[in-house]
């Protein structure tokens, strides 16, 4: 069976994929994205930012891993299924979306930015990181995923919102893609409906989870079985 190659969100680390990872039936590799948990400031467009994944996937002389990204993570992931099909064997979406930011979401983006520059990291993290987690959520969870944001700069802030919102809308790309993927959605997602995470999934897996934005971390083993599902049974197909 290939790799599994995880992304991580928008101002995490692979630590929220701490719990999930020892419970995969596959060889991980979790990459610090650039500009967070403590590295330099990354680039400033998503096609850039894939263009870093695959040079760190060629790198590790992983062949045709599988990629799945969580939210930030799997904008990135989309991004190299467009553009680099030929060296992935599959994908997965965690708490993300296919579908580009509305022009709304971009408003927010810039907002986000100019917060940042303003007031500073703290503010902000301490502002984004409650609010991707549902209301009944742990709060050691919580401060943990805070504690994680910290380590972010102000400049690998602005680049990741800036890359977010100038992103490609890749709901034809896993649509039309002969890559097979997984699409996992949480009920409790405080800024996402089910239809936006599963747009473009009709030819793929797609499962359902009681939980935040943030279930990889509240449901390590719920995740991991379906995961783990998804993989025995791709694995019929000979990813």
């Amino acid at each position: 069976m290939k790799a599994l190659v995880l992304l991580h969100g928008l101002c995490g680390s692979p630590q929220y994929f701490e719990q999930l990872e020892p419970l995969l039936d596959v060889e991980v590799h979790a990459f610090i994205l650039p500009g967070h948990a403590g590295t330099e400031a990354g680039p400033e467009t998503m096609d850039q930012f894939a263009d870093w994944v695959i040079e760190e996937i060629r790198l590790r002389n992983l062949d045709k891993p599988l990629v799945f990204g969580h939210s930030f993570g799997g904008y990135v992931t989309t991004n190299l299924v467009r553009r680099y099909e030929s060296e992935l064997s599959g994908f997965g979406l965690i708490h993300s979306t296919a579908a580009s930011d509305s022009e709304e979401a971009k408003e927010k983006r810039n907002a986000a930015i100019n917060k940042v520059i303003e007031e500073g990291i703290k503010p902000f993290i301490d502002d984004m990181i409650p609010n991707v987690f549902s209301s009944d959520s742990d709060p050691a969870l919580i401060r943990q995923a805070i504690a994680i944001g910290y380590e972010m700069t102000v400049d690998g802030i602005v680049n990741a919102q800036r890359a977010i919102r100038d992103r490609e809308d890749e709901v034809n790309t896993v649509e039309a893609t002969e890559l097979t993927g997984l699409f996992i959605y949480g009920e409790k997602d405080p800024n996402m409906n089910e239809e936006r995470a599963f747009l473009g999934a009709s030819r793929h897996t797609t499962a359902v989870v009681p939980y935040s934005h943030m279930g990889m971390m509240e449901a390590p083993q719920e995740e991991a079985a379906i995961i783990n599902q998804w993989l025995q049974e791709a694995s019929h197909e000979k990813i």
